[in-house]
């Protein structure tokens, strides 16, 4: 029964593991490596939950282990975390508060988290890989405008440039060979890349999240992208609305970016051009168009079917 789980809540950095046991006091720690965390995981009866917030990297050992063990594993958005500790009261931040915190968390709010399942290799990958060309996007977007403007750097700014630029394509070319391991995953990012707006580096990562997590309602993946707006309203009063913003930022992102493309587009440019018709500013609009593009996507994941302008520009 899961009122007999036992909620573990673990604080995780790179070295080490920060445990507490809800309703508990006191924490203990555990070295953040296979071997340390077998011994502790073997110690534990099959279907505990352990929560941990998600950490870059430093928390997949912990998370893969534990739902090896047959563990419940949930791993928690840091941004509502964040904001749950604030609702509660707390003031202070260590290491053994946050696990307290985690196991709180998972306790209470479980019944609306969903368990933590391992991605299929290839999935994994690719998702390492969309990471690794961001960060690069990123370095070459930061270098080229903080050595601008002096001449004795051009030549070496242009060829770091250059050189990134080589490094962000063959990243790119490894994004292709592990879509090309699974045909199911080819065969989708071709349906996702055909819509307007939509480029391969984003039609790879709405691959990567709809076959990670097989969302089986459109709203639920719209919640996920962080682009569904969030109401701020008080009896008669309705507030401003503003986006969540719960999901992955790189994903978020990146329909942003599909929804400007789409904006200058000739199917979607009358659609634009209506929302700033209405009122609405430039910013609006775009999160408009991305949210519709989301939409979109998940009805030709679930339908298998192209893209089809006619059919799909009417999915809202």
């Amino acid at each position: 029964m899961i009122n007999k789980q036992v909620v573990y809540g673990v604080d995780v950095a790179k070295a080490t593991l920060e445990c507490a046991i809800y309703d508990s006091e006191g924490t203990f720690t555990v070295n953040n490596s296979a071997d340390a965390i077998g011994v502790w995981l073997a110690r534990l009866p099959r279907g505990s939950i352990i929560a941990m917030e998600a950490t870059g990297s430093y928390h997949k050992l912990l998370a893969a282990m534990a739902h090896a063990s047959g563990m419940c594993v949930f791993i928690l958005n840091p941004h509502a975390l964040k904001h749950y500790a604030q609702g509660i009261g707390l003031r202070a931040k260590t290491d053994p508060l946050d696990a307290h915190l985690i196991a709180r968390y998972a306790m209470h709010e479980r019944a609306k988290l969903v368990q933590w399942q391992p991605a299929a290799a290839e999935l994994d990958r690719l998702s390492q890989l969309l990471q690794r060309r961001d960060r690069l996007a990123h370095a070459r977007r930061s270098l080229g405008q903080s050595l601008s403007g002096i001449p004795m750097l051009t030549a070496q700014r242009q060829s770091l440039l250059a050189s990134l630029k080589r490094m962000i394509g063959n990243v790119e070319l490894l994004m292709r060979a592990e879509l090309a391991r699974l045909p199911e995953l080819a065969q989708l990012h071709r349906r996702l890349a055909s819509i307007v707006g939509v480029g391969f580096v984003t039609a790879c990562q709405l691959v990567a999240c709809l076959m990670r997590f097989r969302f089986s309602r459109v709203d639920s993946f719209i919640a996920y992208t962080g682009l569904d707006p969030r109401p701020d309203d008080s009896g008669e009063r309705r507030g401003r609305r503003i986006l969540s913003k719960q999901g992955p930022r790189l994903l978020r992102q990146l329909l942003y970016t599909a929804g400007m493309a789409a904006a200058h587009s000739k199917l979607f440019k009358p659609v634009y051009l209506a929302l700033l018709a209405r009122g609405l500013q430039t910013t609006e609009a775009i999160v408009i168009l991305a949210r519709k593009i989301a939409r979109i996507a998940f009805a030709l994941y679930r339908s298998g079917e192209d893209f089809d302008s006619q059919k799909h520009l009417t999915t809202v």
